[in-house]
Parts: C-alpha cells; structure tokens; sequence
C-alpha cells in the first residue's frame, strides 16, 4: 500500500504541473516529494520535454527499507494529453536489489505499469496495472510472468468494520522459483517450487491511499472466491475471508481445498495459514476434520462442496481462537 500512496503523490505532483503547463512545476514538487521520504532518493528529477506527453525523469531512483531496497538506472513517469487522469511508467530492464549487503540484479522483460485516479473519491487510485514478463535473478530465472490489477470497489455493507476504502485484485504469477524467494530474505517455508498464483482477492483499508493522509493505509480484512495456487504438482484452492478484530487478530473462515491432502497441510502451514502446531493435529485426524462445518453466521463468499477426490479443510477464526474440526486449538493469528 505505501508504494500506492507514493505512485498517487508523483501522479498529483503531474497533474498539477501538467494542467499548469510547465513540467518543471510538476518536476520540482515530484523532488520534494521524495525529499520527503526517507524510502524514496533519485539523483536528478528533471522534465521529460517530449511533446507527446507530459511528465518527469528520473535518474537513479531508488527505495529502500531495512530489509530490502531497489534501484534503477532511470525511470519516466508521464500523462498523455489525451488521459490526463492516467498516468504510465516506463521503465529499465533491470533494477538493483540489495538484502543483507548482498547486491542482485533484477532482470525483466516488457515491463508496464500505469495508474488513473478518481477525481470524485478524492484523487484516490481508481486503477492500477502492473504487467512484467521473464523474471530473472542474477541471470537465472525468477518467475515467468507477474501481473497484477487492482480496481477500486464499493465498500459494501458487509465490509469490516475499520474499512474506508476496497479494491478488487486480480492476481497472476507464473512459475515462481521459491529458491529466489530465499535470496531476497523472503522465506519460502516448506513450499515447493516453482509457484503459481492465480485468482480474484479483495482487499480492504482503513484509510484511502493518497497524499493527504498521514501513513500509509493498512489491510484490514481480504476475500476470495478462488485463488488458486499451485507448487510444483501440488494444487491448493483457497476460499474464503479473514478480517483485523477488535484485538488485532484474524477474525472469520477459510475452506482449503486439494486433491493431495498431506501436501496440502505442508503448503497451507508455510502461507501461515495453518499454525505447524496445528499440522499434525490435521494430519491425524484429517478425514474426521474434512467433514466438519463451516460457521454460517460469519460473512464471506459462498464455498462451494468439494470435487470427486477433493479434501476441504475448515479453518475458523473466531473470538481469538483459531478452530479445527470445531475444536480451539490455539490463538487466532493477528492481522
């Protein structure tokens, strides 16, 4: 969400320039834009002067948190006089990535990234689109293909209660290589590779991600139909909702669906989804638990029964507990 917030300011920072019709206006409030983060540096932020479109360049622009950071030779962020309510992001094909000193080269191919905002909910992102292709890592493959759109939705009357703003995903990620993951300090558990993800989430805010707003909104609850995740031969469905109590921990249900119902319990408890306390309690009893009911009194999408030779698994969270098979068998993780 804080690279939303950041994509919104240079955007505003754009138009604002744009409709002024000097692109050094709009490059100069871009560069105190990111002199106002400390996440955010770029050697030079000057005016793109294409008169074709109207936008700004940076030279080496950069991100970096505690654990990780990016950087790029160079980025151009523009408008098209045609959509200035659009704006598109060209970038290099190859970035920088640091994690724990070590210094890796991202590689991709025909990477697209644009963003429209909504002037009538407050210049909030009304759409975002991310597409790159062949992903590699020190020159040896990473993933296949990554994309992601995002859509901004009505909140609905079901939406948790700390929720100001939803947005509708639709994920892709193809042929993910997990040992990648391990090199970028990410820990794959005991998830085999390569990992595909596919599917439609919905997610929810506590606040709209603009300039105005102090920090970053946060996640406070998702919903999915389907996601669809696949390691290796193994398939994993994911149905179901999770939403941040009153405490700060997970509240609702989600129903896991495989074929392979050992490996199953091996991916759900390395996504967190299944505390590995709770992995052998499962593993146990696994076809005593794949017969009990989901909680119809919490909201969430409708779960469909399971497929000739299809397991589902019930997991429950619930007044701070996280149940199995009707049975509390630790805390609810938190949100």
């Amino acid at each position: 969400m804080r690279g939303m917030v950041i994509g919104t300011g240079l955007v505003l920072a754009l138009l604002a320039g744009g409709w002024l019709g000097a692109e050094t206006l709009a490059s100069n409030r871009v560069a105190a834009l990111i002199a106002q983060d400390p996440a955010l540096q770029a050697a030079s932020v000057s005016p793109l002067r294409d008169p074709r479109r109207i936008g700004v360049a940076l030279s080496e622009p950069s991100w970096s948190d505690p654990a990780l950071s990016i950087s790029l030779p160079w980025a151009r962020l523009f408008l098209s006089p045609a959509s200035p309510l659009t704006a598109r992001l060209d970038l290099p094909d190859g970035a920088a990535v640091t994690q724990g000193g070590q210094v890796m080269q991202l590689g991709l191919s025909a990477p697209v990234a644009s963003m429209a905002l909504s002037p009538l909910n407050g210049m909030a992102p009304n759409r975002l689109d991310v597409q790159a292709r062949d992903l590699t890592l020190d020159g040896q493959p990473l993933a296949q293909g990554l994309s992601l759109q995002a859509r901004l939705a009505g909140l609905g009357s079901d939406a948790p209660r700390p929720a100001r703003a939803a947005y509708d995903l639709d994920l892709g990620l193809t042929d993910l290589q997990v040992g990648g993951l391990a090199q970028l300090g990410l820990d794959p558990g005991p998830i085999p590779g390569p990992l595909s993800v596919t599917g439609p989430l919905r997610i929810w805010l506590d606040g709209t991600p603009t300039v105005t707003g102090n920090a970053a909104p946060q996640i406070v609850g998702w919903q999915t139909a389907g996601l669809d995740l696949r390691a290796d031969t193994i398939g994993l469905r994911i149905v179901g909702r999770l939403s941040r109590d009153d405490q700060g921990l997970a509240e609702g249900q989600v129903a896991l669906y495989s074929a392979d119902a050992d490996a199953m319990i091996g991916m759900a408890t390395g996504l967190g989804l299944i505390p590995a306390q709770a992995a052998m309690l499962l593993r146990a009893g696994l076809s005593q638990l794949s017969r009990a009911e989901l909680d119809d009194t919490l909201p969430g999408p409708d779960f469909p029964a399971a497929a000739e030779g299809e397991l589902r698994v019930a997991v429950i969270m619930r007044d701070g507990q996280l149940i199995l098979g009707g049975v509390p068998i630790g805390p609810a993780p938190a949100i």
